[in-house]
């Protein structure tokens, strides 16, 4: 991919990752009643179990029998890595979903639940797309998931919340999942199909198309997610451009700082319940 092409494909995607990241701040902009707080945490943590859910199914059973048997040892490394990363998304998440009044958390009945549920459409909905883009070709499946999760875009916009011990650790959750999205990242270290399938500017309209409008979907998905604290007027002002992007270097600034997941756990479980938030109206 010439640089010119890579640089337009990251510019996009960099700035979809602000405009879901303003969707979260603006949500956090004020108070809001506890029940739209239950509602896009309990979005998020569905979004994070996927990991949970392989695993109780055995595919990291039958990558690890694969070892020395065709699979890499590097490539084990990487998705137990991965796995860890993501599984301690959720655990923190699905804590502070808990410890602010949802009630007890468990992934699969969350995951049961999430198959038909009306509050994850968007999250089908992305998920239909892209099944469709990877059973036209190999491009357009590597376009539909060059965005597929966003870089921690909604992290980023938790990112300095300020407040009760609600907000405190939604900030530093936000700074951890940013540090692992940046660490596991195919994208943003160029090691994502993408780089290597485009190769004229034909390919690069194809990408850049299937990239916008599956980050529409995201950002849509999200706005829905908080609440719509966006206008439908925003939404179709980022998707013109005008947001300043959230570029890799900004993203890896934003996470400096980070506390380790055992200071984490531990302020969690020694803060009082419900956590205290300054933007939860009970």
């Amino acid at each position: 991919m010439s640089s010119q092409l890579l640089a337009e494909i990251e510019y996009t995607a960099a700035l979809f990752r602000a405009g879901e990241a303003e969707v979260a701040r603006a949500f956090f902009s004020r108070a809001r009643p506890l029940a739209q707080h239950l509602h896009w945490l309990k979005i998020q943590v569905s979004r994070e179990l996927r990991n949970l859910r392989e695993i109780s199914s055995g595919e990291l059973t039958r990558q690890v029998d694969q070892v020395d048997r065709g699979m890499m040892r590097e490539a084990i490394v990487a998705e137990l890595r991965e796995h860890y990363y993501e599984t301690r998304h959720y655990a923190m998440l699905a804590y502070v979903l808990e410890g602010i009044g949802g009630g007890a958390v468990d992934w699969k009945s969350l995951d049961g639940e999430r198959a038909n549920a009306e509050w994850s459409i968007w999250q089908r909905e992305e998920q239909k797309r892209r099944r469709a883009w990877e059973s036209t070709s190999p491009l357009h499946g590597a376009a539909g998931s060059f965005n597929s999760g966003g870089a921690g875009s909604v992290a980023y916009g938790m990112v300095g919340l300020k407040g009760g011990i609600y907000e405190e650790l939604l900030a530093e959750t936000g700074k951890i999942i940013l540090h692992d999205e940046m660490a596991h990242g195919d994208a943003l270290e160029q090691r994502h199909p993408l780089y290597e399938l485009v190769r004229t500017r034909d390919d690069a309209e194809i990408a850049l198309n299937i990239l916008r409008e599956f980050s529409m979907i995201r950002l849509k998905g999200r706005n829905y997610q908080f609440g719509s604290p966006l206008a439908d007027e925003r939404l179709e002002a980022i998707a013109r451009g005008e947001i300043e992007p959230a570029t890799t270097e900004i993203l890896k600034a934003a996470y400096t700082g980070a506390i380790d997941e055992e200071a984490w756990f531990a302020r969690f479980h020694k803060a009082e319940k419900p956590l205290r938030a300054a933007t939860i109206v009970r």
